[in-house]
């Protein structure tokens, strides 16, 4: 067998967590060491007993090494442990980093500044235009969105990234035979194409509550800092932002309505020391100088933005009337002073080129 095989084996025993699998690894030598060492040997290892001793005793290998090539190979994935050298060096950096890491799409290390937007399952309107529009700007910037594909403001972020033509990167808290949410298939499949999905569960895990927090704990991983964009005060984006702090990296957070129950967490979040995000320049300059030189020649290279675009005087008068707060097409009217007919030809063109959002009640915002 391949050692890489050894690998993925120790990582789909029953009982060893991250914990104890290095530890076992840094005892014994190596997986495979681990599968051929004794009760007694096993034993001797801190934190191990004697039921997960048994459990990697009877533990068939071959048998279920065999099984889960046979979907890896199915499902078109690839295998990193963390001897490879195409691990992600910034997740490869924290404590207890994951053994294994499955993944389909572009190769982990090739994304030079991923930055991790996380938030609640049920953003409020203002949730969803400030994701929108902050994760197109720092996609356009060449940052890389790194999020969990769950439903609300991650969905949002992944598909931002997209849209706007940049990278993202989705996390799974399950095995990648499956999807969570399901309705996500679709996004699934765009983000492959553009980035990747990756997990540290075996394939055919499934979705289960307890593999979550771990989840989170690889988007902060992975990612130079965690940005925190409406959370309720029980919010699984704080247990993200915990995981960044713990792991040396920053945590952004963006302000909220005081009276609104999804900005609770956010707004302790900057009361406890968290950088307040009013735009993504407030994210860029607390990034490393390193990042922030790779950013600026990305810039320098042309990389698409509102400043470079080559908009119509009349697109950018309209476009200078609006913001990030809704804006009703009366006033647009009123304050473009151009007529009924042209200002809705160019809110039209401005939504088509993904520069505007329209809302209900005829209500536009800036992205």
């Amino acid at each position: 067998m391949d050692p890489k095989q050894y690998w993925v084996a120790l990582n789909m025993v029953v009982g060893v967590g991250k914990t104890l699998f290095h530890r076992l690894v840094t005892v014994l030598g190596s997986p495979e060491q681990v599968f051929r060492s004794s009760l007694n040997d096993l034993m001797q290892v801190e934190g191990i007993g004697k039921k997960v001793a048994d459990e990697i005793r009877k533990f068939e290998v071959e048998k279920n090494v065999e099984r889960e090539w046979h979907f890896i190979d199915k499902l078109g994935l690839e295998v990193l442990t963390l001897e490879c050298p195409g691990y992600p060096p910034l997740l490869k950096a924290i404590y207890d980093p994951p053994p294994v890491l499955y993944f389909k799409g572009k190769n982990l290390d090739e994304f030079p500044v991923p930055l991790a937007v996380v938030g609640t399952r049920k953003p409020t309107n203002y949730g969803r235009i400030i994701t929108e529009a902050l994760c197109k700007r720092l996609s356009d910037m060449g940052i890389c969105i790194v999020s969990g594909l769950a439903r609300g403001i991650d969905t949002l972020a992944h598909k931002s990234a997209l849209q706007s033509g940049g990278e993202t990167i989705a996390v799974f808290g399950c095995g990648l035979s499956h999807t969570y949410p399901p309705e996500n298939r679709q996004l699934r499949d765009k983000i492959v194409d553009r980035g990747a999905i990756l997990s540290e569960f075996p394939v055919t895990m499934r979705p289960d509550r307890n593999n979550f927090p771990a989840r989170n704990r690889v988007i902060s991983g992975l990612s130079h800092g965690t940005v925190v964009i409406e959370a309720g005060e029980k919010s699984g984006a704080l247990i993200t932002a915990e995981f960044s702090l713990e792991q040396g990296r920053e945590v952004f957070a963006v302000p909220g309505n005081i009276n609104s129950p999804n900005s609770k967490g956010t707004n302790r979040l900057i009361k406890n020391g968290a950088i307040l995000v009013d735009g993504p320049d407030s994210i860029v300059q607390e990034l490393s100088e390193s990042v922030q030189g790779f950013l600026e020649k990305n810039r320098q290279a042309g990389k698409t933005s509102l400043e470079t675009t080559c908009l119509s005087s009349i697109e950018r008068q309209v476009l200078s009337v609006l913001s990030q707060e809704e804006k009703h097409i009366d006033i647009i009217m009123e304050n473009s002073r151009l007529s009924p007919a042209e200002v809705s030809a160019t809110l039209v063109q401005l939504e088509l080129n993904g520069f505007i959002r329209q809302l209900e009640g005829k209500l536009f915002v800036a992205l």
